[in-house]
């Protein structure tokens, strides 16, 4: 697997006052294509508001992908990632991969926060998400 730390902006998940942790995503099921995998933690007011920010990894390769968040504050996030094959900057519906944090069960509408949601407290956090291509 390829690991990769991913800088994230200070504002974005930190706070002065709160010890901040770090976040691991395991990525299975990624696959060899042209494109990007972008990747990003949203808090509730970010979610869904616009294509994951952090690049993670160009031109991946097939197999699995971990990514590291470092200085999380302690909260509520959701974990999207976008598979992005024209590198575009949007997601394709149909044909870009797609992660959610706790997407294990399928799908039936719009993404949603309380559905995708984990909290980060005292302790590292560790996950793993499936890279789904298509609907």
């Amino acid at each position: 697997m390829k690991a990769l730390t991913l800088a994230l902006a200070a504002l974005a998940l930190t706070t002065g006052s709160a010890a901040a942790e770090t976040v691991t995503i395991t990525l299975t099921g990624v696959e060899a294509r042209p494109g990007r995998i972008l990747a990003s933690l949203s808090t509730r007011d970010q979610f869904m508001r616009a294509a994951p920010a952090h690049e993670a990894v160009a031109q991946p390769v097939a197999g699995g992908v971990t990514l590291t968040f470092e200085n999380v504050a302690p909260g509520d996030y959701a974990l999207m990632v976008m598979h992005d094959l024209n590198a575009n900057g949007q997601f394709d519906f149909g044909t870009d991969g797609w992660a959610f944090s706790n997407s294990a069960r399928p799908m039936t509408g719009p993404p949603a926060f309380d559905d995708h949601k984990f909290a980060v407290g005292d302790a590292p956090v560790r996950l793993t998400e499936t890279l789904r291509y298509g609907f």
